[in-house]
């Protein structure tokens, strides 16, 4: 894993590649310390029932439910672009028995994109770590007329604005943003509530094209519905060994990076923020958690609380200054 991530070269990636060899500095704190956890604890996922944190987030509630002997319970809350989920763990006590288990759009892209923002990400909560790393993929409906990614960057580049593409998040509507503009086209933003939702769209052809996660794409590839051009990782995905890379024929310096991660209130003691940090780094070196994992065509990846806020702090800067730049409105 370390040679895989240090080997990309963006400011995000080099944040990421600091992480690495973090799970083996943290000590092994004894249950017996301050005696966390005493109750069950709750893991909530600001996403729907089989979204990519609702799968991570139930198979670390088994295994840190083992490891504790106490039972762990995921809620899903969804809505609101991950703000439902992220205000039912504000309403809660800060004592470590509620922990969020979100994505990118929850802990970076929704500060830089809403104006009116009724948490904030680096204040309000307090990072344990990244937990899985991912990319996503651009696809287009089976019937495209879009053969290859070049295909459609050329036609996009000679009909300004009349290309659409389908996000299911302001993080998807953002990576689309960014490569375009790496490119010098300009395509219109149609948003879906969820990736899924998204990924049926490019399949009905309501949508030219879409950069999105790629496990709702795989079962649309497979019935032929839809086709994927391009892959947005270091090295061809292992389900999509005859798609090209982002590195391969994209712009240089693009990377649509996915990233779970959890986190707690701020204002949890420190003793039990660190009992936390060291369950989810023993959890995440178990076969379980990276077989699962694995099994979604994702890596495991323990970055700890430090570079979790140094990552944290940097996307929000980068898609910041997108969000200035092309004049997107979210709100």
């Amino acid at each position: 894993m370390k040679k895989t991530y240090c080997t990309l070269m963006s400011r995000r990636s080099a944040l990421l590649c600091g992480v690495v060899g973090v799970a083996a500095m943290l000590p092994s704190l004894a249950l017996s310390q301050d005696g966390f956890p005493l109750k069950p604890i709750k893991f909530y996922v600001p996403f729907g029932a089989g979204s990519s944190s609702d799968i991570t987030a139930r198979v670390y509630a088994k295994v840190i439910g083992d490891l504790t002997g106490q039972s762990v319970i995921v809620e899903n809350r969804s809505g609101g672009d991950g703000i439902i989920g992220a205000r039912a763990v504000l309403g809660e006590p800060a004592d470590g028995y509620s922990i969020l288990f979100a994505s990118n759009t929850v802990l970076s892209t929704n500060a830089a994109v809403r104006k009116s923002l009724p948490y904030d990400p680096l204040k309000d909560f307090e990072p344990i770590s990244v937990l899985e790393v991912s990319y996503a993929a651009l696809a287009v409906p089976a019937s495209s007329k879009f053969r290859t990614f070049d295909d459609l960057v050329q036609f996009a580049a000679k009909n300004p604005g009349v290309l659409n593409h389908g996000a299911g998040s302001p993080t998807y509507t953002l990576w689309s943003e960014w490569l375009m503009r790496l490119l010098g086209v300009k395509v219109t933003n149609i948003p879906y509530k969820d990736s899924g939702e998204a990924a049926r769209a490019i399949a009905g052809g309501e949508v030219d094209f879409a950069v999105t996660a790629v496990n709702p794409l795989l079962p649309l590839v497979d019935s032929g519905r839809v086709r994927i051009l391009l892959f947005t990782g270091e090295k061809r995905h292992p389900q999509l060994p005859n798609v090209p890379t982002v590195k391969e024929v994209g712009p240089k310096g693009y990377e649509a990076l996915i990233y779970n991660a959890v986190a707690v209130r701020a204002g949890t003691p420190k003793l039990v923020r660190d009992r936390i940090v060291d369950l989810f780094r023993r959890a995440s070196s178990t076969d379980l958690v990276k077989e699962r994992i694995k099994a979604q065509g994702h890596s495991t990846f323990f970055s700890g609380p430090d570079e979790m806020h140094k990552f944290q702090v940097a996307e929000i800067a980068r898609w910041k200054k997108l969000v200035s730049e092309a004049g997107l409105k979210f709100e």
